[in-house]
């Protein structure tokens, strides 16, 4: 793990962009209660439909992708009373989490950093992060999907935030061959996990995803899985195999895709899942489709022969190659 940052310079730009984060682009009310009603051992189901219920944006999003293959329930869901019953507390949670992480983000061109793919790669990292949880049973596989989605949070708030500084990072490791922890530190002064793990305390996030948001970078891949740390990390690295980069296609260069090898638990997770890291990946385009209201840009060499027949609704997918 990078030593956390001490110098004053470090901590000052730390602070600032938190600050400016916060600020300009505040947490929906609506998704902060949810995180708060989720952690309440008192808190009743209901509490939480009758938070959603009050965003029309969010039931909208929450009945979409109830209602579809994602899921893939026999009835359909009609309210947000239904959904919570039906697929938990946690995980509606979740969803209304990364919605609304995703509205308060509002695009902001950086060059050369492509936000589709970042939520592509978040939401990958969250999936695989639940299966690695379900197979495990370190985690809860709803809190392990939300400290997935949102383990590189501070990436895309230093890109929004300060864009020449994340275009020159991007420069740095694009042209100079930087590892992007590297191309930060040259830049900033600080990492991203520091960043977003800040925000997440801003946001009152609870301390074991703060906790997995700033480990997300260990010095070497976890031996073992153990913590909902370990599992973040472990599917951080998975889908950087794969070629499911953050902010950028790199399925076509082999070179940039780490070599370091997994934890066997993970290997075995992914490999209980009918099609692998295949199928997640096509799971957390179907999760994006119905939380955006469109069909995300995705890698270019991933991208399926055929899109399926939500998506063909609502007009083919695009790809931009960073």
């Amino acid at each position: 793990m990078t030593d956390q940052p001490t110098d004053f310079d470090s901590r000052n730009q730390l602070r600032l962009i938190v600050n400016k984060t916060t600020e300009l682009r505040p947490l929906k009310s609506v998704a902060t209660k949810a995180i708060q009603l989720a952690e309440d051992e008192r808190a009743a189901a209901m509490d939480l439909a009758a938070v959603i219920s009050s965003d029309q944006a969010l039931t909208a999003k929450l009945l979409r992708l109830s209602n579809s293959a994602y899921y893939g329930y026999a009835r359909r869901i009609s309210n947000v009373r239904e959904a919570v019953i039906l697929l938990g507390m946690r995980t509606v949670r979740s969803v209304a989490i990364s919605s609304g992480i995703i509205d308060a983000f509002q695009r902001t061109e950086v060059p050369g950093f492509d936000q589709d793919l970042f939520w592509a790669h978040s939401v990958c990292v969250g999936l695989v992060s639940e299966t690695i949880a379900k197979e495990t049973r370190v985690a809860r596989p709803e809190d392990a999907f939300t400290a997935g989605v949102l383990h590189d949070l501070g990436k895309l708030a230093m890109m929004l935030c300060e864009p020449e500084m994340g275009a020159e990072t991007i420069e740095l490791v694009l042209q100079e061959g930087m590892t992007w922890e590297a191309a930060e530190r040259a830049v900033f002064g600080v990492n991203h996990h520091y960043v977003g793990a800040r925000l997440a305390q801003r946001w009152k996030f609870p301390d074991p995803l703060v906790d997995a948001i700033r480990e997300h970078h260990p010095d070497r891949p976890p031996a073992a899985i153990e913590t909902l740390n370990d599992i973040v990390a472990s599917a951080n690295l998975a889908c950087n195999r794969a070629g499911l980069a953050c902010g950028f296609d790199w399925t076509s260069d082999e070179a940039r895709q780490p070599k370091a090898a997994l934890c066997p638990r993970v290997d075995e997770a992914l490999n209980r899942v009918n099609g692998g890291m295949r199928t997640l990946e096509e799971k957390a385009r179907a999760f994006l489709l119905h939380v955006t209201s469109r069909a995300p840009r995705w890698y270019a060499t991933h991208i399926p022969q055929e899109d399926d027949e939500e998506t063909a609704a609502d007009g083919p997918a695009t790809v931009k190659v960073a």
